[in-house]
């Protein structure tokens, strides 16, 4: 085993075990639970174990792989909108 694949095989550890991790925060905003901000860095540790699992699938040449696994992050997108992360702030009562 060179040392290239077990760089790949750590990133890709631990790109499985955040998401893994993160997918309750995920679960919980997608269900309206747990509506204080303790469900944000889980959500994000979700999209950071999606993230390293892509890199290591494209270091290791396999990037037919890791293309539709990008598509997982869209769960995360619409987490954080229920949760209420990335809405504009009203602004309208300043003059």
């Amino acid at each position: 085993m060179s040392t290239r694949e077990t760089v790949i095989f750590l990133i890709c550890g631990a790109g499985t075990l955040a998401m893994s991790t993160g997918a309750f925060g995920l679960l919980a905003a997608i269900n309206r639970q747990s509506r204080g901000t303790r469900a944000v860095p889980l959500i994000l540790l979700y999209a950071v174990g999606i993230l390293l699992d892509i890199v290591a699938l494209t270091l290791a040449g396999t990037w037919y792989l890791a293309a539709p696994m990008a598509l997982m992050l869209i769960p995360a997108e619409v987490a954080l909108r229920r949760h209420g992360v990335g809405r504009r702030v009203d602004l309208s009562h300043f003059k």
